[in-house]
């Protein structure tokens, strides 16, 4: 079995949710796909950083993130797997505010202003949150 074969059987199995969802979007839904039971799994998260390398090959970026909480496994995943390769990936977490204290950072991680990035979550119905 592929780890894309492995994936997919370890989302069939553990992320589908059927019943009536309603979506961030506002919209419902008859069934969920629980990304988070995924990218949060001993057993299915090694899976998803290597994957999501390979799906953006083509793509040119030198950091990956998006809207905390959602995104910040899947970037983790990435950074490791890009790690295990000898490349270097940052990552980087948004919040949905800025801090009140501290530094007061709306983006967490290493600077990213001026780079490339690849925006991801675990979950997309309209791109909104992204």
């Amino acid at each position: 079995m592929t780890e894309r074969d492995a994936l997919r059987y370890q989302i069939t199995s553990k992320a589908v949710v059927n019943g009536e969802v309603t979506l961030s979007s506002g919209r419902t839904a008859d069934y969920y796909v629980d990304l988070r039971r995924i990218t949060l799994d001993a057993e299915a998260a090694p899976l998803v950083g290597p994957i999501m390398l390979e799906l953006t090959a083509d793509l040119e970026f030198e950091a990956v993130g998006g809207l905390t909480l959602g995104a910040d496994p899947v970037a983790a995943a990435m950074l490791h797997a890009a790690a295990a390769r000898g490349r270097r990936l940052d990552a980087f977490v948004v919040r949905k505010e800025g801090k009140a204290h501290g530094l007061q950072r709306r983006i967490e991680g290493p600077p990213v202003s001026g780079r490339r990035v690849l925006a991801v979550d675990d979950t997309s119905t309209t791109g909104g949150s992204v």
